[in-house]
């Protein structure tokens, strides 16, 4: 191996070496660099970051000497007598890439002959504060210490961060906490708040029914933690849909409610349409379903305020909703003594929806179907008018919000197996299940004097296959309700609501309604085919 003559190492001036060869192969280990020592066993330099750095002299096989900005570096840094000149060398220093840290220091070598200077200030992130230069942490400090200052002098002490008054310390000290302008406890201030506490949590008062519901809803589904969970103002819907698709129905239900005091505004204060959110169960497929059906009728056989004849015909409604895609309940039942609710009758609302096997849609328009069924029913007083009343609103109002009639309109003729017969040849599709032909056909009849006549829908039932409401019937309910709807919203309006709160039974309060507010029967007759001739315009 050839000896190093390394002579200069123990001089005062530093080495001008630049490149450090390794012994092994000859190839260059450091570049660019400043020799500054030797000892016995290893040599020592500079890089540009300014740090003393070493390597094994047994390493190296030569050193080659050259001049470098490092050189450069220290030797103008050692001659600087003011700012500008070391501002200049820090430009320098940057720009010949030596570190960061470098640089920095050498600007802050220009604050040292002089601290104002704003360049050299701005570079190292220093601001101003009342024509000072200082860090961000020193003013920081002396604010905090003027504000210390006028807050002593307001009479204010410090607690966790914040300037109170001794009072409220003394207060905050306890435990309390503000609520209008009053202190007390923590659950005070929810209680204040319109918070109760179920299950451990505090919830609003408002949500307190649907709290009370999720759980035994996640036994009696079998959905458990799938069970979602989507709130509105008037709704309630549980089921195991994807969340968007809750948001979306959670919405249009909403809609539904504000086109139905569009027509009855007094629905806006009615006590008994607002009592309790509707609880609106939606699923996917028929399995949580069905297990709904079965827990609705097992909460009516439980309450007591069934006689054994009214459970035989409960449960034959319990399997009948089984076969079927949806099913609404609207109940009035009394509270055992000492129990709570709305005064002694509490109202069940509740509707059940299985998407499978119709689209999205077909799902939207049931929910929406079924909640016009119930606020029919809710309106004025909890009674059910007649059944053609009650689904030509349904239809109005489910071609109003979703823009068509998909209860019975689906693709395969979907909804109650009752709307789903009646075509001319068997195999082929009832024209009457598609809403969008629903006026083209009622036109045909009108002309020919063959539309059903509205006088014979009032005692007609949706379920009885003896007495049952036919699809052109409902069509023609449908397009009747609309007419009186479109020629005077608030004679209708008094109309239902005497339809609903007149004495005896649906068939005789809608007679003396009508009566009342239409003259006959007939005379609608008259003005609704008026209006179909004319392409289904009020005739002016």
């Amino acid at each position: 191996m050839a000896r190093l003559t390394l002579c200069l190492f123990a001089c005062a001036t530093p080495l001008l070496a630049d490149t450090l060869f390794l012994a092994a192969n000859g190839k260059p280990v450091v570049k660019d660099v400043m020799v500054v020592e030797e000892d016995g066993s290893k040599i020592y330099y500079l890089d540009k970051s300014l740090k003393r750095r070493a390597y094994g002299k047994k390493m190296i096989g030569r050193v080659e000497k050259k001049r470098t900005d490092i050189h450069d570096y220290v030797e103008r840094r050692d001659a600087l007598t003011d700012a500008a000149g070391a501002i200049t060398l820090a430009k320098w220093a940057k720009k010949k890439r030596f570190h960061k840290t470098v640089v920095a220091a050498t600007y802050e070598q220009a604050l040292s002959f002089d601290k104002d200077n704003a360049e050299a200030n701005e570079f190292l992130g220093n601001v101003q504060y009342e024509g000072e230069w200082m860090t961000p942490a020193e003013r920081q400090k002396r604010l905090e210490a003027e504000e210390e200052a006028a807050m002593r002098e307001q009479g204010l002490v410090p607690y966790k961060g914040e300037w109170v008054t001794p009072e409220d310390k003394a207060n905050l000290e306890k435990g309390l906490v503000k609520h209008d302008g009053k202190w007390m406890t923590p659950d005070q201030k929810k209680e204040a708040e319109g918070f109760v506490k179920f299950g451990g949590k505090w919830v609003k008062k408002d949500e307190l029914e649907i709290q009370k519901l999720i759980g035994p809803a996640k036994r009696a589904t079998g959905l458990g933690e799938r069970l979602q969970v989507e709130m509105t103002d008037n709704y309630a819907l549980l089921g195991d849909l994807p969340p968007n698709q809750m948001q979306i129905l959670g919405k249009t239900m909403e809609k539904l409610y504000a086109e139905w005091v569009k027509v009855f505004p007094s629905a806006r204060d009615n006590r008994n349409l607002l009592l309790g959110k509707q609880r609106i169960y939606v699923f996917r497929k028929a399995r949580p379903y069905t297990k709904l059906c079965k827990w609705v009728f097992d909460e009516k056989k439980k309450s007591g305020d069934y006689s054994k004849d009214e459970l035989k015909v409960e449960k034959a409604r319990m399997k009948l909703a089984q076969r079927e895609t949806s099913f609404w309940e609207v109940q009035l039942r009394r509270m055992p003594e000492g129990g709570s609710g709305y005064g002694s009758i509490v109202e069940e609302v509740v509707s059940g929806h299985v998407q499978m096997p119709d689209p999205f849609e077909g799902l939207k328009g049931h929910v929406v179907h079924f909640g016009s069924n119930v606020l029919a029913t809710r309106h004025e007083s909890v009674r059910l008018p007649t059944w053609w009343l009650n689904e030509a609103l349904a239809y109005y109002f489910e071609i109003k919000v979703c823009g068509a009639a998909q209860t019975f309109s689906t693709s395969v003729g979907g909804g109650g197996g009752y709307a789903q017969g009646g075509g001319e040849i068997e195999g082929e599709k009832n024209p009457w299940l598609e809403s969008s032909n629903w006026q083209g056909k009622l036109l045909q009849m009108a002309r020919a004097n063959g539309d059903p006549k509205l006088e014979r829908f009032k005692g007609k039932d949706l379920f009885d296959p003896k007495n049952r409401l036919t699809p052109e019937e409902l069509a023609k309910g449908w397009s009747v309700v609309t007419f009186l709807i479109l020629d005077d919203a608030k004679k209708f309006a008094a109309f239902f609501a005497d339809a609903k709160n007149g004495s005896g039974g649906p068939v005789e309060r809608e007679v003396a309604a009508v009566l009342k507010h239409y003259g006959s029967y007939r005379e609608i007759e008259k003005r609704w085919k008026a209006y179909a001739l004319n392409n289904f315009r009020i005739p002016r």
